[in-house]
Formats: structure tokens, sequence, C-alpha cells
């Protein structure tokens, strides 16, 4: 069986949803991607939001300075966090215009660097990994980036199989995964265009990926992780989710976020995690309008119970 690493995504993968990811188990699951910049300057209390872990929780982080990303990265450590992971793959404009992400794909140098000295400050009993990106300006990085990451005594290294330039556009390649395979010992993680169980056995199978990082596949879907946990098991999904189940979740989000969020009157975020869920549903256009329109749980809670028993009633059940 494959590890499923679910994504660091801004914006995403907050405190609640972590939670709902963790309810089915995958291997590791990512905060959202930390600034060591920001987190150089932030407060106590905005590091306590910005770095809200649950317990077994990963981190990636992003940064050039060497130094400084040891250093955030030991404090990182010592809130009890054993999987740290640096960011070289993150294709965004401000990112990379500032050094960090996949510009530093350029500087393969400077990737040692920077492992290295995270490695001392971390010490061994501190699992280390990088992402990356199969190219940058035109240029193939990643084999230089996964003997780095050798050289680190990385726990893994994980190739999203686009160029910085494809961004999320286009269909992203796995072939670098299989060529990153068979020249590093360290495992390799596949990440990209994995939406449905049997795409992830089937790309796992040709490239030999020791595992996959899920990222849109996962957008009001986390039931991808048990998917592909079935498919391996059986060759099919045998627990289908149905209409009910997603309201079901995003009644459980609601729910969740609202309780743990207690100190704000509404998250926003939770908007779109709705959405996601709700997403080719009966009648969940005018379900998505309503609550776009709404800052109270309680409403929202009851617009979906309405929409709920309308499902099961559709459905005969």
């Amino acid at each position: 069986m494959i590890k499923i690493y679910t994504a660091p995504m801004a914006g995403v993968t907050d405190y609640t949803y972590r939670g709902i990811l963790r309810g089915f188990s995958p291997d590791l699951v990512y905060t959202e991607m930390v600034s060591v910049n920001a987190m150089e300057h932030a407060s106590a209390k905005t590091l306590r939001t910005v770095l809200r872990i649950h317990p077994g929780d990963a981190v990636q982080i992003f940064g050039h300075d060497p130094a400084l990303i040891a250093r955030c990265a030991k404090e990182i450590r010592a809130m009890g966090v054993r999987d740290i992971d640096l960011n070289c793959g993150c294709p965004m404009k401000k990112i990379v215009n500032a050094g960090n992400g996949a510009a530093l794909l350029e500087k393969p140098e400077l990737i040692r660097a920077i492992l290295l000295e995270m490695r001392d400050a971390l010490g061994a009993d501190c699992n280390l990994s990088i992402k990356i990106r199969s190219a940058y300006k035109g240029e193939k990085k990643y084999l230089a980036a996964g003997k780095i990451a050798e050289e680190a005594k990385c726990s893994h290294i994980t190739i999203h199989g686009r160029t910085r330039e494809q961004m999320y556009t286009g269909l992203a390649s796995w072939e670098p995964v299989r060529e990153l395979k068979q020249e590093i010992s360290i495992p390799v993680i596949g990440n990209g265009d994995l939406y449905t169980a049997e795409g992830v056995f089937q790309k796992a199978e040709e490239s030999g990926a020791d595992g996959v990082m899920l990222a849109r596949g996962i957008l009001g879907y986390p039931w991808l992780i048990r998917d592909i946990r079935e498919y391996y098991a059986h060759g099919r999904v045998t627990t289908p989710v149905t209409d009910a189940d997603r309201i079901g979740m995003a009644l459980f989000h609601t729910r969740q976020a609202q309780k743990d969020n207690g100190d704000r009157t509404f998250v926003f975020e939770l908007r779109k995690h709705l959405c996601w869920y709700l997403k080719g549903i009966k009648n969940s256009a005018f379900v998505k309008n309503r609550i776009n329109q709404t800052e109270d749980y309680e409403e929202i809670t009851g617009i979906l119970e309405i929409l709920k028993q309308e499902t099961k009633a559709d459905a005969g059940t």
C-alpha cells in the first residue's frame, strides 16, 4: 500500500479541515504553508493561530535564508512537530519573485545549504523533506534536487509533475516521478492530477511512486483517501459517497468550524469548503447562493438541514 499525504494548501488545509482529513487516516496531514519571514515577525498570538497544530500534523515552510529557515524550523520542532517540509515548488508569482518556492530550483546549492542547516538544527529525530516542481525556466532540476535531498537524509521528496511555468494548467507528467524513483534511494511522493482512486492507482503503479500527495482532489472530497485504500484492497471503491453524505459532511464541517473558532463570529474560509461539498447536488446553486449571503452558523446549519431532507426524499430514503 502506498503512502497517502494531504498537501499544504493556503486557505484550505486550516485547522478544522485538517481535523476532518485526519478522520480518514492519511499517513501525513500538512498545515497550510508557513512563511519563515512571517514567523520571524509574528506575535506569539499570531503564531498560535498560524501554527495551530493537531498532534501529528506536518508543517511546510517557505523562505530562502538558510539561517532563518533553520531557526524557524527549530521553533516548529519545539511545538512537537516531527515532520517539516521545505517548499521548493510553489509557482505563485509573489512567492517566486521573492526568491522562494520554485525559484529555489534555480539554485541547487542554496537548497543544499538550507537542508543541511535545517538538518543540523533539527537533529536526526525530525523527519525533513522537500517538495519540488519538475522544472523551472525550462530547466529540469528534479534529479539534482533529489540527490541533494538524499544527501541531507530527507525522509522523502515530493514532486509535482508540472513546471513552474505551467502553474496549475495542462496535465501533470508523472515521468519525472518515475525517473527520480530510479535515481535516488529515499521515498518519492508523486503529486498532480490525483482526482480518483483508479487514477491514483494507475499513476502510482506506472511511476513506481512510494506515495501520493493529494491536493485539488480532496477539495470537498476527503473521501478520496478512503477510496484509494479500498481500491488497493479490493480493486474498486466499495463505499460510494452519496449526496446525503456530502451534505452531512458540510453540516459537520460547519458545526466543527463554529466549535473550533468560538472566539470568531464567522470563519469566512468555511464558505468555499461548503460550496465544494455541494457541487453537483440538485438545488445546490440556490443553497450556495444563500450560504454566501449569511455570516450566521445557525442559519447555514438550517439551510443545509433542509437540503439534506429534500435530497433524502428525492432518493426515496
